[in-house]
């Protein structure tokens, strides 16, 4: 069991049956009233975030996280496919546990897979991924107005705005956190 004490970011708790990992905490000593803990947790199935506040001393089961090395191989209409490295096993996850995060994922890509007691709950993104624009139309001559911007589509079908400046054939970065262009490659 951990206390509110020993918060640290990353760690993963059980809290109302969900694995929740933390983002962020503040220990809040009010002038008037008890102390408490501020945390900013996200659920690692839905991946939704909350700021929850915990009274201090508060007690919670911590969970064991796994990462598996894996291959995303392809997606169908229901799952996306990996196989684990180690041992060449096929996983799949339905399209609704992956979420969006599969349209940054090309074939071949190496990614980690998440396990919370021996059960596959989800996918480690790197914080930036490299795509090919496919897809850009041209930029207008003269059209050189400080920020402006054009909508190409990369090769998972993604479709990001992206500084006019950007040809077709080009690798650029996506930041998975935001869903935005975060540069060239």
């Amino acid at each position: 069991m951990i206390s509110t004490s020993e918060f640290e970011k990353g760690m993963v708790l059980k809290i109302d049956n969900e694995p929740w990992q933390i983002m962020d905490y503040e220990f809040v000593h009010p002038g008037k009233g008890a102390a408490f803990v501020r945390v900013t947790i996200k659920n690692l199935k839905t991946n939704k975030v909350l700021e929850r506040s915990f009274k201090t001393g508060e007690r919670f089961d911590e969970l064991e996280l796994e990462y598996r090395k894996a291959t995303y191989l392809y997606k169908d209409r229901r799952n996306a496919v990996f196989s684990l490295r180690d041992t060449k096993e096929r996983v799949s996850m339905s399209l609704d546990e992956v979420g969006n995060e599969v349209i940054y994922l090309k074939e071949n890509s190496d990614i980690e897979l998440i396990y919370i007691g021996g059960e596959l709950n989800g996918i480690n993104m790197p914080k930036k991924v490299s795509l090919k624009v496919i897809e850009a139309p041209p930029a207008v001559k003269g059209d050189t107005v400080t920020g402006t911007m054009k909508t190409v589509t990369l090769e998972t079908g993604l479709k990001l705005e992206v500084p006019i400046f950007i040809k077709e054939g080009e690798i650029v970065l996506v930041n998975t956190e935001t869903g935005q262009y975060g540069g060239r490659a």
